[in-house]
C-alpha cells in the first residue's frame, strides 16, 4: 500500500535560511514587494507579493542543505507515492484527454519534471498509445530518484537529474506540483519553456493558497516545502513574462486531488470552492488576467507552443 505524498510546515531558525534578497526569484523584478502573510516568527518570514509577475514568494529561502535534509526523509519512505495526487490513473487520463497528438512525431517525447517515479507520465503515455498503436513514447523523468521500469516495450523511459542540462526538445513538458518547491526558480522556468518543441505542450500545477489565508489565518502553507504561491494572476501573465511563443489552451482552478471514496469531506469542499471560479472562467471576457473568485487552493495551466 503506497500513500500519497504530503508535506507539513517546519519552523526554521535564522541559521537555516539565506539572507533576504530584493529581486523576485520568479521574474527577477527588483521593485518593492509588499508582505501579505506572516509564515513564521523568530525569525520573521513573510510571503511577498511581486507587483510585476503577481506571484508570491517567501522573503527568506531555506538553505540548500536544509532542503536536502527535509526531502531526504521524504525519499527514504518507500511506501510514499512521490506524486501529490491520490488517483494517478485519473490524473494521467485527465491530462492525456487535453493533448492533440495528431501533429506529433511517431515517437512522442514527454519530460516529467519533478514527477517522482514518473507515474503520471506513464499513465498519460499509455492513454496516448491507446489512440494509435503504431506510436511509441519516450519519457524523461527529471528527479533525484530514478523511475520504476515500465514493463511496456512501446515506452522508453530514462532518467535525468535536475542539475543536468535538458538535452532535447519535448512534445509534452509536465511540471505538476513542483515549481513551488524551488527557491531560485526563474532559470527553471526558462529551461522548461525553452524545452517545449514546436506545437508541443507545457502543463503546470501549483498551489494558490494565499487567498485562503484571509479566511483561515492559521493555514499551514507547508514552508519550507512550498516557497512560492502562484495563482491566476501569475499564470495568465506567463506568456508575456517569459516571452513564450504560444497560446493558452487552459488556465483554470486545478483539478481536485482528493478522491470522494478516500476523503469525501475534503473532496467535496474542494469542488465547492472551485466551482465559482470555474463558472467565472466560462463567462469572463477573453484576455482577462485576474479573477474575482480566488478561493480555489490551486491553479493549473496548459500552454501550446506555436508551430512556426
Amino acid at each position: 500500500m503506497r500513500t500519497t505524498a504530503a508535506h507539513r510546515g517546519k519552523h526554521l531558525t535564522g541559521s537555516e535560511v539565506v539572507q533576504r534578497t530584493d529581486a523576485c526569484p520568479i521574474c527577477l523584478d527588483r521593485a518593492p514587494r509588499p508582505a501579505v502573510f506572516r509564515i513564521q516568527t523568530a525569525p520573521d518570514i513573510d510571503l511577498l507579493h511581486c507587483q510585476r509577475c503577481r506571484a508570491y514568494s517567501a522573503s527568506h529561502m531555506p538553505r540548500p542543505d536544509v532542503l536536502d535534509a527535509y526531502y531526504g526523509q521524504y525519499y527514504q519512505d518507500e511506501k510514499v507515492n512521490r506524486v501529490t495526487f491520490q488517483d494517478v490513473e485519473h490524473f494521467g487520463g485527465y491530462l492525456a484527454r487535453q493533448i492533440d497528438t495528431a501533429p506529433m512525431p511517431p515517437t512522442i517525447r514527454i519530460m516529467d519534471f519533478g514527477g517522482g517515479d514518473g507515474s503520471v507520465a506513464l499513465v498519460m503515455a499509455r492513454q496516448l498509445l491507446a489512440r494509435d498503436q503504431a506510436r511509441r513514447v519516450r519519457i524523461m523523468t527529471v528527479d533525484y530518484e530514478p523511475p520504476r521500469p515500465t514493463g511496456d516495450p512501446r515506452i522508453d523511459l530514462f532518467h535525468s537529474s535536475p542539475d543536468e542540462p535538458i538535452p532535447e526538445k519535448f512534445d509534452i513538458v509536465l511540471a505538476s506540483a513542483v515549481l513551488e518547491h524551488i527557491p531560485e526558480v526563474h532559470e527553471v522556468f526558462v529551461r522548461l519553456l525553452d524545452s517545449v518543441a514546436a506545437g508541443g505542450y507545457f502543463y503546470a500545477r501549483t498551489p494558490y493558497a494565499v487567498p485562503l489565508t484571509k479566511v483561515f489565518r492559521n493555514l499551514d502553507l507547508t514552508y519550507p516545502a512550498h516557497v512560492h504561491d502562484m495563482g491566476c494572476g501569475f499564470w495568465n501573465r506567463l506568456i508575456e513574462l517569459f516571452r513564450f511563443d504560444g497560446r493558452y489552451v487552459a488556465s483554470r482552478p486545478s483539478i481536485v486531488e482528493s478522491r470522494f471514496r478516500d476523503d469525501p469531506v475534503r473532496a467535496l469542499a474542494a469542488h465547492v470552492l472551485k466551482l465559482p471560479a470555474r463558472i467565472e472562467g466560462l463567462i469572463s471576457p477573453a484576455g482577462r488576467k485576474d479573477r474575482f473568485w480566488t478561493l480555489v487552493g490551486g491553479w493549473e495551466v496548459l500552454l501550446q507552443r506555436s508551430n512556426a
